[in-house]
Parts: structure tokens; sequence; C-alpha cells
């Protein structure tokens, strides 16, 4: 019988889904769905067994939020660079 990875797939999918949004206007649900592929990963480890979907999906559910910390933070600067140098022209 073929072995059901269903919690596995889902994190490698969570996880790549994670990573698109997080460019994307709804980057908080690119957030979301990466924390939710880690649990899933989790999951699957306990109840389907160490396999390579599911470590890809904890690997790529990590690099998502990684990415995602990494593109706010950045972003984050953008934005308070740009405030501050159009508080100085007007001030």
């Amino acid at each position: 019988m073929e072995e059901k990875k269903t919690f596995s797939l889902l994190s490698l999918i969570f996880g790549i889904l994670g990573i698109v949004l997080t460019f994307t206007p709804a980057a908080v649900v690119g957030l979301i769905l990466a924390i939710l592929g880690i649990v899933f990963s989790n999951i699957a480890k306990k109840k389907e067994g160490k396999n390579g979907l599911n470590k890809g999906g904890f690997v790529i559910s990590l690099i998502a939020i990684i990415i995602w910390i990494i593109f706010v933070v950045v972003v984050g600067l953008i934005v308070g660079v740009a405030v501050a140098g159009m508080a100085a022209l007007a001030g």
C-alpha cells in the first residue's frame, strides 16, 4: 500500500506559498502559512515518520520565515528613511 504523506505535503506547499506571498501585499498571510508549514512538518514527523517531504517542508517554511523577517526589516528601513527625508524637506 502507498503511504499517505498528507501533512508532509501540506508543510511543503505552505512553505512555498509563504515564500511567494512574502513579496506581495499579502505578506502577513505568507508568514502565517510558513508558520503553519512548520507546524504541519512537526505533525508529519510524529504521524508519518521522517521523510524527504517532511524535511523539505520544514526547511522551506523556515526559509520563508527568515525571508519574511528580512523583507519586513528592509521595507521598514526604507519607509523610515523616506518619512525622515520628507520631514526634513517640510521642516
